[in-house]
């Protein structure tokens, strides 16, 4: 090789080097630039978290654009302020009072029923502080059945109870022990009661009172027999000497029954209170798609809050995102669907939560880290039970429920540390873009 070749080759590797370094932070600052290098319209101008990419990039998959938010999250709650870390004393009158009000009472049969019809008002069930919850609990726990039939609504065995006082109740049976460990999509397995029992707690807490008023409840499958209308006394069957049900609904089995437990005769569930008034159901715009392999356009693109802000109010789509922080936080990522009382969504079906402990689905958190906004209001009463209070406060109200404990150690656990994540995200928005993140 000539001093001349090896001068051209030399030249050749140092602008290729310099190419490199170039495209590489070219890159970098086109990630900064996210909201100036895709604009849109003002009045549904997208802030997110989620870096942009090139769609025609096979090396960035759908997966990957998760994990690299979560990454970043995740690197961020290292660098929380203690505020987020150490208890906030405000939380300690909020916990008195909500166990005072959860604390079960002694009840008119007469009257407890009609008491708790008169509180729904818009999307809020139940009051933020009445000590007549205690009274609404108790009964649930102990009134009577007296007739008992299937409903066919939904995709999970559900039972109706009538209870005495003309009150009719949705039973949701056991299908796992406390220690069970779901693998697999975030949506796998059957519900799970005593999720929708913790729910019902944790949306007291969070002020996020639209749930279903929920508790345990143990119930004989025998007694439930002999008060069941034709059509379930035709799903239940005897496995050995015990007795067993299958009921009707979507994906109901003959194969898969619940039964009575052999040692006590009983069989665990959660009895939830139905809620008066008329309701509309409604596609949540981060549904998922149920099929391996097949990402919804949620999963693809880094402008989709701009879209769904274009074809929801303000409050809806708030309530959406109030809705995905308390998904994350019991790891509920079937909310395929949502439901509305007097245009306000609830917080229905909590069946599946708690299905993995040691897992964090940080999808669920979509709506947050794709818009960058969240109520004033949810942001200051999460503030207040950091440093440990949340789990404090959950364990007082899970102790009033017959059937605890309702969760295991690692449980409680995993909701301090998804807690952490919902700071950081929150922080991470509000550096990029300040504090009109706070709605």
């Amino acid at each position: 090789m000539t001093k001349r070749h090896r001068l051209y080759l030399l030249l050749t590797l140092v602008a290729l080097l310099i190419l490199l370094i170039f495209s590489t932070n070219f890159y970098f600052i086109r990630w900064l630039a996210v909201d100036q290098e895709h604009p849109v319209p003002a009045q549904v101008h997208s802030r997110s978290l989620v870096p942009a990419v090139n769609e025609s990039d096979a090396l960035i998959k759908v997966v990957g654009r998760t994990a690299s938010i979560q990454q970043l999250v995740e690197t961020r709650v290292v660098k929380l302020k203690t505020v987020f870390k150490n208890r906030n004393p405000r939380y300690d009158p909020v916990k008195r009072g909500l166990v005072r009000s959860f604390g079960a009472k002694g009840y008119n049969i007469s009257t407890v029923w009609k008491i708790a019809s008169g509180w729904p008002s818009g999307n809020e069930i139940f009051p933020q502080k009445d000590e007549k919850i205690g009274k609404v609990i108790r009964a649930l726990q102990e009134a009577q059945i007296l007739r008992a039939r299937n409903t066919p609504r939904g995709t999970q065995l559900k039972l109706v109870f009538d209870l005495a006082g003309k009150q009719s109740v949705l039973f949701k049976p056991s299908w796992y022990g406390r220690d069970a460990r779901l693998e697999g999509p975030v949506y796998s397995g059957k519900d799970r009661h005593n999720s929708e029992v913790v729910a019902f707690h944790l949306g007291a807490i969070l002020n996020l009172r639209w749930t279903p008023i929920v508790v345990g409840r143990k119930v004989s499958l025998t007694e439930i027999y002999a008060i069941a209308d034709d059509e379930l006394r035709a799903t239940m069957i005897k496995n050995d000497t015990r007795q067993c049900v299958y009921g009707k609904c979507h994906y109901c089995r003959q194969s898969e029954t619940v039964c009575d437990s052999s040692e006590g005769g009983t069989l665990e569930g959660a009895l939830l209170l139905i809620i008066p008034g008329k309701f509309a159901k409604y596609r949540s715009p981060w549904q998922r798609t149920y099929q391996n392999g097949v990402s919804a356009e949620w999963e693809r693109n880094d402008g989709y809050c701009a879209k769904v802000k274009e074809q929801l109010p303000l409050e809806r789509l708030l309530d959406l995102i109030d809705a995905a922080v308390f998904d994350f936080l019991i790891q509920n990522g079937d909310r395929h669907h949502y439901e509305t009382r007097e245009d306000r969504v609830l917080l229905m079906d909590n069946g599946k939560g708690f299905g993995n402990a040691f897992k964090d689905h940080f999808d669920i958190l979509a709506p947050l880290y794709q818009c960058c906004m969240i109520r004033r209001t949810t942001w200051e009463r999460l503030l207040m039970f950091s440093g440990g209070a949340l789990t404090e406060t959950l364990r007082e109200l899970n102790q009033i429920d017959l059937l605890n404990p309702l969760l295991t150690k690692e449980h409680y656990i995993g909701l301090e540390r998804r807690l952490l994540l919902i700071y950081a995200t929150v922080e991470l928005c509000r550096e990029k873009y300040g504090s009109k993140i706070l709605k």
